[in-house]
């Protein structure tokens, strides 16, 4: 049976949703006891191998072509801060407070973008945006409040450990939501793939230089590669749908399936990590809302 439009893009942007969420789980197992800095090079660099491979294979090469200097631009900061540096914040969020915690903070970004959106392009804060951001803080404080994840025996303990966590999880969000403006602005001068694949290379190297910089001793030999190779296969998934569910459905749509991955989080961790994710009541509870949040700014 032949799928229509609506119900591919839809399709597209659920299996983009689910690989991702797939991807921070692969992530946290492979980052137990691993340099986050070497980590997100090696993953990023794999990523951007693979995109690219699927890139070239659906594209002809005058689709790489920038429309202008601006565009150019719009590329390097979106691949600076949507993969060199709010990754980073993300996979650290992700080692110290585990996927079903770092995910409904750090996705609340289409929330951000639409506060920037306000200030920086000149569309109205809406009492839609204002009731949403509060529903999200509403279920941001119980996720911290609920009973934290087992810690991890390879890991420190400290309060410090945790608060650094909540801290880059919400800068990732911060960061997702500035680079949603230029990512935005980038596929107006070039195909959104295309614009992938100059992001991920940039955002390989900021990460390999920030880890060559700021963790030298780390060895790449060291890192868990079978995991890593994982977390990469996922996001080659999931970049490709979610850019080809954007030309079948309205981008908000695909916003809102890719905004709803707290909730696939869940199940995902109670079944597979069930005793190390801690999910409880008060955990769902605080993702519902967060994620309530989202879709009313965004639908």
């Amino acid at each position: 049976m032949e799928l229509s439009g609506q119900a591919t893009g839809v399709l597209f942007a659920t299996i983009a949703a689910l690989s991702w969420t797939v991807f921070t789980f692969s992530m946290k197992i492979a980052l137990s006891g691993a340099s986050v800095l070497k980590a997100a090079a090696a993953v990023n660099g794999l990523n951007a191998l693979l995109v690219s491979a699927v890139a070239l294979f659906f594209l002809p090469l005058a689709a790489f072509v920038p429309a202008g200097a601006g565009t150019a631009i719009h590329i390097l900061l979106a691949g600076f801060l949507h993969i060199g540096m709010a990754r980073l914040f993300f996979y650290t969020a992700i080692q110290r407070l585990g996927p079903s915690r770092a995910i409904p903070v750090a996705m609340s970004y289409p929330i951000v973008t639409a506060l920037l959106a306000a200030f920086m392009l000149g569309e109205g804060v809406t009492l839609r945006i204002i009731a949403g951001l509060a529903l999200l803080l509403a279920g941001i404080t119980i996720i911290v409040r609920a009973e934290p994840a087992r810690p991890d025996p390879a890991q420190p303990t400290g309060p410090g450990w945790k608060t650094t966590g909540w801290i880059c999880a919400g800068v990732s969000s911060l960061l997702w939501g500035f680079a949603a403006i230029f990512f935005k602005k980038a596929a107006a001068g070039v195909h959104p793939l295309a614009a992938a694949v100059y992001a991920l290379w940039i955002g390989f190297i900021v990460a390999a230089l920030i880890a060559r910089w700021m963790d030298p001793a780390a060895k790449f030999s060291a890192l868990p590669w079978r995991w890593l190779a994982i977390s990469a296969a996922c996001q080659t998934v999931a970049v490709p749908l979610y850019i080809f569910a954007l030309t079948q459905i309205l981008a908000v749509r695909v916003t809102a399936i890719v905004s709803a991955q707290p909730l696939f989080a869940l199940p995902i961790g109670w079944f597979f990590m069930r005793e190390d994710e801690n999910i409880s009541p008060r955990l769902i509870a605080g993702a519902a809302l967060s994620v309530s949040g989202v879709l009313l700014v965004i639908l």
